[in-house]
């Protein structure tokens, strides 16, 4: 698969998980990739992966949360004359704690990471993506779905994925016809985000009956930075294997 030769793909959160494994995806099909991360030595081995692997990728160091790193990371693509035609917003953080346990300074991280982070870097690259007529993804999750209520401590996850949510409709709704803005909503995902590695919790909870891997995640995204999904804009896909159905 071809279809991204020429195209430059920034992917935040892209040293573990669906932002790894988009990456990967993303330039298997051709596409020149920024991956963007705070772990300087696992990117650059993601690069260097991607490379040896007949792949273009480059590691940019970046806390997508901090205004003054986006504006560097900004400034740094710039002096390398690249501008950007995908923007993947897939870093994000999991915290999860019980009302009356929540620490306010996890409440502030978690929308920092989940939702300031998406903001500023959807900010600073809206007017390359508007003049290349690119598009964004945004991670989101079901949890931050109105028609999914789950979880007796997912406050503060669900909370600012649900506001990640809105803030993509919105940009799909005033940035169009230039740049497309859709998101995913990824259910239960193989990842290092689960420190319990006891999946047999999840028993009953999805109807496809497995839990997902990162790399069918980045297919959909994948997707819908294609040509293929060129009418698609202000989306919410669940790639839950239908644990928001119930």
């Amino acid at each position: 698969m071809s279809g991204f030769s020429g195209k430059n793909v920034l992917v935040t959160g892209a040293t573990s998980g669906i932002g790894r494994e988009t990456a990967v995806c993303f330039a298997e099909a051709g596409a020149k990739v920024i991956i963007v991360g705070r772990n300087r030595e696992r990117g650059e081995k993601i690069a260097e992966r991607i490379r040896s692997n007949g792949g273009n990728a480059v590691f940019e160091s970046c806390d997508i949360s901090i205004p003054e790193d986006v504006v560097r990371l900004k400034n740094s693509l710039e002096n390398e004359s690249i501008k950007i035609d995908v923007l993947v917003n897939n870093a994000g953080i999991f915290i999860t704690q019980s009302l009356e346990d929540i620490d306010y300074s996890d409440w502030t991280a978690s929308f920092r990471a989940n939702v300031d982070g998406a903001m500023l870097m959807t900010k600073e690259f809206i007017i390359d993506l508007k003049e290349r007529k690119g598009c964004i993804i945004n991670n989101a999750s079901v949890s931050g779905l109105d028609i999914f209520t789950s979880g007796t401590k997912n406050y503060m996850y669900g909370a600012s994925k649900s506001a990640l949510i809105k803030f993509s409709k919105l940009c799909a709704l005033n940035y169009a016809p230039d740049v497309r803005v859709n998101v995913v909503c990824p259910g239960i995902v193989d990842t290092e985000i689960f420190e319990n590695r006891d999946f047999s919790r999840f028993d009953g909870v999805i109807p496809m009956g497995y839990i997902s891997k990162p790399e069918q995640i980045a297919k959909v995204i994948r997707f819908l930075a294609s040509e293929d999904a060129n009418y698609i804009t202000g989306a919410v896909i669940p790639v839950d294997g239908g644990m928001s159905l119930k």
